[in-house]
């Protein structure tokens, strides 16, 4: 649930429902107000600002403030050229389709970019770095970007494994170890079997990464650490998940890359040997793409 949709559900006592008002009126424009400034137009303690901030979910008003900003400036800034749920119509030509299927990738990675927080990423980095394991956790087709994230992964010396929610992935979270780590991908952030699995994770102390959309979910609850993407698309009122699927998959190569930078040279060196045995054979015609491979 986004901030703003807790803040006007939640049932505040009077005083605190005239700051709520006042911040939800002003919009972006609340970050020139302090809480002084807030109480003097509201008639209202600066402590109600602390007394609103606990009771969802936060730890004081500018932790309230920070997400509450985010979250505006993100909802204003739409899609400019087109609508992720029905990004082309059947009056398109092939040309059309495909021209609009790039931009809606390009809006979707500008997005999701968009949402990337410096102290978050370092986060999930110090995770996935100090982790033995990194397990992947996943639903439908989600579990293709989580395999391709493991493939590159296994690739670079890091053990890792992907898990698709199904019976024996609850077996699969109970036996994991608070040593490794477990990455849980989930657009809505309330799929029933992968809760499940991440309070099994919970429970032995794992720390959790979730892949989820913006805004507060059970998912991003009992994770560590969220990493959100874009979040324009419709539950099932689209023709498919362009957006959502293409956004986790660039979280996942950010991921992937932050990690793969904490040993470069060794990690070019490594993969380069490895392709000049799987390649030295292989015949390409392709000026471009072609390598001229020796034999050490």
């Amino acid at each position: 649930m986004l901030l703003q949709e807790k803040m006007r559900e939640y049932k505040f006592s009077h005083n605190e429902q005239l700051v709520i008002d006042f911040i939800l009126k002003q919009q972006e424009n609340i970050k020139d107000y302090s809480a002084k400034m807030i109480g003097d137009e509201t008639y209202t303690a600066p402590s109600t600002l602390i007394r609103i901030a606990h009771k969802l979910g936060f730890d004081g008003w500018l932790e309230m403030k920070e997400a509450y900003l985010d979250e505006v400036i993100y909802l204003k800034n739409h899609f400019q050229n087109i609508d992720p749920n029905y990004p082309f119509t059947n009056q398109d030509t092939m040309m059309d389709i495909a021209h609009k299927i790039v931009q809606l990738h390009i809006e979707s990675a500008k997005d999701t970019a968009s949402l990337l927080h410096h102290d978050s990423l370092q986060k999930a980095i110090q995770i996935l770095r100090k982790a033995q394991v990194i397990k992947v956790f996943a639903i439908a087709n989600l579990n293709y970007a989580g395999e391709e994230f493991v493939f590159k992964l296994n690739r670079i010396h890091k053990t890792a494994y992907i898990h698709s929610v199904q019976d024996n992935q609850f077996q699969d979270a109970i036996m994991t170890t608070k040593d490794e780590c477990a990455i849980c991908l989930s657009y809505s952030g309330e799929t029933p079997t992968l809760l499940k699995t991440t309070h099994f994770l919970k429970e032995n102390q794992v720390p959790i990464i979730a892949i989820t959309s913006l805004g507060q979910n059970s998912l991003s609850d009992l994770a560590d650490v969220s990493l959100h993407i874009s979040t324009r698309e419709k539950s099932f009122s689209k023709i498919a998940g362009f957006s959502s699927l293409q956004s986790i998959h660039l979280i996942l190569d950010i991921l992937y890359s932050c990690l793969f930078s904490l040993n470069y040279q060794a990690n070019i060196d490594y993969k380069i040997n490895v392709a000049k045995r799987v390649e030295l054979n292989r015949e390409i015609d392709n000026k471009i793409i072609e390598e001229k491979l020796k034999e050490d």
